[in-house]
C-alpha cells in the first residue's frame, strides 16, 4: 500500500475528533468562563487564539495562515518521503498522521474565521498553561512519540550480523 494512503486514517481521525470537540466547546461553554473538571487543575475554558502557538504573532492578518499552510505542505511532503525512504518504522505512520491531522485541523479552524478555538485549561491557581485544544495535544503527543521512536535502536533481524563479517566466504563454504 502506498505510504500516503496509510497516513489518511490517522489524519481523518484527528480532523474528526478535533472538529467535534471544538463544535461541542462552542455550543456548550461560555467564552472565558472556566468550568472545573478536576478542581482548578483541569478546567474547560472557551477561548480564541488569533496567533499561533501561545498566541504568538496575534493579529498579523493572513501572515500566520500563509506560513502555517506552507509548513503543513512541507511537513506532508517530508513525512511521506521519510516513510517511503524507510527513515521511520511503519509504527511511525500513526503519530505522523495524527501530527499532520492536528496541524491541518488548526489550519482549517483559523481559515474559517481567523482564529483557533481553544478550551482545555490546565494549571494551578494563577499559574496556568495557555488554553489549548485537542489538535494541539495531538501535535505535542505525536512529536514526543516520534522522538521516542527515533531514539529506539534498530533491532537486527534474526540471523543478521551486528557488524561487518570477519571475512567473506563463498556461499558453498557457508553451509
Amino acid at each position: 500500500m502506498k505510504v500516503w494512503y496509510r497516513l489518511i486514517p490517522p489524519i481523518l481521525i484527528a480532523l474528526a475528533l478535533d472538529g467535534a470537540t471544538k463544535i461541542w466547546a462552542e455550543q456548550t461553554l461560555e467564552p472565558y468562563q472556566p468550568v472545573p473538571v478536576i478542581g482548578e487543575y483541569f478546567r474547560l475554558t472557551l477561548g480564541y487564539n488569533t496567533g499561533v502557538a501561545f498566541g504568538l504573532f496575534a493579529n498579523l492578518g493572513v501572515g500566520p495562515l500563509i506560513v502555517t499552510g506552507a509548513v503543513i505542505v512541507g511537513l506532508a511532503f517530508w513525512l511521506t518521503y521519510a516513510l517511503r525512504q524507510g527513515d521511520f518504522p511503519a509504527i511511525a505512520v500513526w503519530p505522523m498522521g495524527l501530527l499532520l491531522g492536528g496541524a491541518v485541523a488548526n489550519f482549517i479552524d483559523r481559515l474559517l474565521d481567523g482564529r483557533v478555538i481553544d478550551f482545555l485549561d490546565v494549571g494551578l491557581g494563577a499559574l496556568r498553561w495557555p488554553t489549548f485544544n485537542l489538535a494541539d495535544s495531538l501535535i505535542v503527543v505525536s512529536l514526543l512519540t516520534l522522538m521516542v521512536i527515533s531514539l529506539k535502536p534498530d533491532k537486527p533481524e534474526p540471523g543478521e550480523q551486528l557488524g561487518p563479517p570477519d571475512k567473506t566466504l563463498p556461499d558453498s563454504e557457508l553451509s
